[in-house]
């Protein structure tokens, strides 16, 4: 019940700033035929996922798209998946569900770009996403390109829980698509779009997204090979205890670090780690990327992100739903002495061995810790029938002041050739260290947020 009351005031002021700039947009609802006559329930995991943002990307065109194709496809997609177009509501036995009623209904906004907007757009490449940040999030507000938001301002109201912006210049054209994150994750949001664009190329062409049903028996089925106290430790700590000691934080203590990374530094990264490994050891990029991050920061555990779907039979890998798992790691050779290949065997042991990172959770916190996640893999760029140009991303300030206190980490790729990372949660020193980290690799599209930053412009 705490966690549904927790509507924060930046959150309020965001969707205000949304609000007034979408009042210029043409909004049309998206509504199937016919709603299902059962409603979904949430799985615990769905739950956890309550002060993340919307599940968002905005996707750039060279010249025009046919919007009425993209909103007849959208409600093809729509049909086929209702749950998009229903609304949270509490139920009887204190969990959430997905009803469906009158003010059912996804929101599809389109409007004109003016001139100067559309020369703003174009001007943000990865690199000034990365060095003006907080500029870029306030652009896409002012915009009017909807987030569904966090999950305190869906709950028992009539939020919609997919959102679509086309928004038409003279030379460019973008669409983005939201997704709330109590109803599925970043392979879910993913998994819409790739249906979408699949729909516009070849009308009723797809099906359905597989249900949600399976996925807390297939997490427990991976965590029946963890010990007892593995198993106890994990349910204590997430989403309870993280979510305390997150919640607990000063947010002016804390800062954001955004880069921007070419391919070449990813493989600098990669072929530096290779030097200090056994000969033959497999490892990928992404493993030699978090043991970076934690010698950089002095990490005495780690934690990353692991899609549950296909990894048993009986989850398909266009579930819907929350289908991830956290897995847990430490360092052999102890605190910021990592190794890429600290993190290939968590992943070879599917997480079996972290009681000693899960023991330091517990007992000290968020501290000195780094949890990573990577959109790489699930990243789906459309066509729509145009010339594509990038995939980017804006968080929300509504849902920024709660990522800002997370020791967390995430990397996506704009479009070949570079990548864009988030590091949140960094004290002083540790920002400085990170942001002089990545410079010394080459990176000198690298900026640092403060807390106070990020308050002053909330409350603009």
């Amino acid at each position: 019940a705490l966690l549904k009351k927790r509507v924060a005031g930046p959150a309020r002021a965001a969707m205000r700033r949304q609000l007034i700039s979408a009042l210029a947009a043409e909004v049309h609802r998206i509504k199937p035929d016919k709603f299902p006559v059962n409603t979904v329930p949430l799985t615990k995991l769905d739950v956890s996922m309550m002060h993340f943002p919307g599940v968002t990307a905005h996707n750039f065109f060279r010249g025009s798209l046919d919007v009425e194709k993209l909103k007849a496809s959208l409600a093809r997609v729509v049909a086929n998946n209702p749950s998009l177009a229903g609304r949270i509501r509490s139920a009887d036995d204190g969990g959430l569900e997905v009803h469906y009623d009158n003010s059912s209904g996804c929101h599809f906004y389109t409007r004109a770009l003016a001139e100067d907007m559309e020369a703003q757009l174009e001007d943000f490449d990865s690199a000034k996403i990365a060095q003006q940040p907080l500029d870029w999030e306030a652009l896409v507000e002012e915009l009017g390109i909807a987030n569904t938001g966090p999950g305190p301002l869906q709950i028992d109201k009539d939020a919609p829980l997919l959102t679509a912006t086309y928004l038409q210049g003279k030379r460019i054209s973008t669409v983005s698509l939201s997704v709330s994150h109590l109803l599925g994750d970043g392979a879910t949001k993913m998994n819409v779009l790739k249906l979408w664009d699949q729909e516009f190329a070849a009308p009723n062409s797809t099906t359905s997204l597989s249900g949600r049903e399976a996925v807390e028996a297939i997490d427990a089925h991976v965590k029946s090979a963890y010990s007892a106290w593995s198993q106890a430790a994990m349910e204590a700590f997430y989403p309870h205890i993280y979510e305390k000691h997150v919640l607990a934080r000063d947010l002016k203590q804390y800062n954001m670090v955004v880069v921007r990374i070419k391919e070449e530094t990813m493989k600098n990264i990669k072929a530096a780690e290779a030097k200090h490994t056994e000969p033959g050891a497999v490892f990928s990029g992404q493993d030699a990327l978090i043991a970076w991050l934690g010698n950089v920061l002095g990490a005495k555990w780690f934690a990353f992100t692991v899609d549950l779907r296909g990894r048993a039979a009986g989850l398909k890998k266009d579930a819907m739903g929350n289908a991830f798992m956290t897995w847990y790691g430490t360092p052999d050779r102890g605190p910021g002495q990592f190794s890429a290949m600290d993190v290939r065997n968590t992943i070879n042991t599917q997480g079996r061995d972290g009681a000693l990172a899960l023991e330091e959770a517990l007992f000290s916190g968020l501290e000195d810790s780094i949890d990573v996640n990577s959109w790489v893999k699930l990243q789906h760029q459309p066509q729509f029938g145009g010339t594509f140009i990038k995939q980017v991303r804006a968080i929300g300030s509504g849902a920024l002041p709660f990522l800002f206190r997370l020791n967390y980490h995430v990397v996506y790729q704009p479009q070949k050739g570079e990548y864009v990372m988030y590091h949140f949660g960094l004290r002083n020193d540790e920002a400085a260290r990170l942001q002089l980290a990545w410079r010394k690799l080459g990176e000198d599209s690298v900026n640092c947020v403060s807390g106070d930053e990020l308050m002053t412009m909330i409350n603009e």
